[in-house]
């Protein structure tokens, strides 16, 4: 059932060099511990159909999408961007600045 089709703002998890990585990472007993062996076969099903997620809307409360104000960064992607974000913000707006004060 297709509601409308319209512009939309995507995660790419499946960009071939992210998803590789992620592959890499998770299927190695190593550096990744799924506690069973059915949970680690949920996530490698899962990294094979997750191609794009759309991660914005057009309406609604929410966070604003920093580069298109247009749209509305939904809730369950807004948990996963920020806490990706947080985890490289003090490379991207210096040690101690998580408000992005210019100045600093």
């Amino acid at each position: 059932c297709v509601v409308a089709s319209t512009d939309q703002w995507y995660l790419a998890y499946g960009e071939d060099s992210w998803c590789s990585a992620v592959k890499k990472h998770v299927l190695d007993g190593e550096t990744f511990d799924a506690f069973h062996e059915s949970t680690l076969e949920k996530y490698e099903q899962s990294l094979n159909w997750l191609k794009e997620w759309a991660c914005t809307r057009q309406f609604g409360l929410g966070t604003n999408l920093p580069w298109d104000k247009e749209w509305v960064i939904e809730s369950l992607s807004d948990s996963t961007i920020y806490m990706s974000y947080y985890t490289i913000a003090h490379y991207l707006q210096g040690e101690n600045n998580l408000n992005g004060d210019e100045s600093l």
